[in-house]
């Protein structure tokens, strides 16, 4: 099962048609499962078995290697563009272990070395502090608001969310998302660069916690 996480259900329903899928694909609009599962990132998975046990914590879940890491960065481009394509080169790619281990899951059941107990789900789970937990009812009450009157209501709790918990992409990336996709949305703005609604943007954020890495919970396998 895949989900998407987008408060404005039309933002993903293209994606998701593009790619035909054969499974339930979901567009998660209060960012519900971000909440139960610890996700701040994309894309992350959970694994659940047959019984709702989950056995595998949210963690980076790339299947496959970005054709983008293989690409020469082409000459010419906005400088913005530039250091984007750099930082995605130089995020850390577990794809093909972390499809072997999901394959092997697949086949072997709770006899996989890939499916955890009970207490390791626990211990490797992401402590959650007493910020990031504020933050997520920031999220949550810029969202009602948002809902009630506005997009604009929802802007002083989203900053909020996004000073205590920063390296959340998903409340960011969600944030920009409603102001990139206004009238009037420029270039810049579709690569969720700097705006006037919200201090951090995605490029700067990146670059400034030293590249994607920062952002990504690698499994461990």
């Amino acid at each position: 099962m895949t989900v998407a996480l987008d408060v404005v259900p039309d933002h993903a329903r293209p994606w998701s048609e593009l790619a035909a899928p054969t499974h339930p694909c979901v567009v998660d609009t209060t960012h519900a499962t971000g909440a139960a599962f610890g996700f701040t990132n994309i894309p992350m998975a959970v694994w659940i078995d047959e019984n709702g046990v989950l056995v595998r914590p949210a963690e980076a879940a790339s299947i496959e290697r970005s054709p983008l890491r293989d690409m020469d960065v082409p000459e010419g481009l906005p400088e913005n563009l530039t250091a984007m394509f750099r930082a995605v080169k130089e995020i850390p790619d577990d794809a093909e272990a972390y499809r072997a281990a999901l394959l092997d899951w697949i086949d072997k059941g709770d006899k996989s070395a890939f499916a955890l107990s009970p207490d390791e789900v626990v211990e490797r789970s992401q402590p959650r502090s007493s910020d990031e937990a504020r933050a997520a009812a920031n999220f949550e009450l810029g969202d009602h608001l948002r809902r009630l009157h506005g997009d604009d209501a929802a802007i002083p709790f989203w900053r909020e969310a996004h000073r205590l918990h920063p390296l959340n992409l998903t409340y960011k990336r969600q944030a920009w998302t409603l102001v990139t996709t206004a009238p009037g949305a420029t270039e810049n703005d579709l690569m969720q660069g700097p705006n006037e609604v919200y201090e951090s943007n995605l490029l700067d954020d990146v670059l400034g916690h030293g590249g994607f890495g920062a952002f990504i919970v690698r499994p461990e396998l």
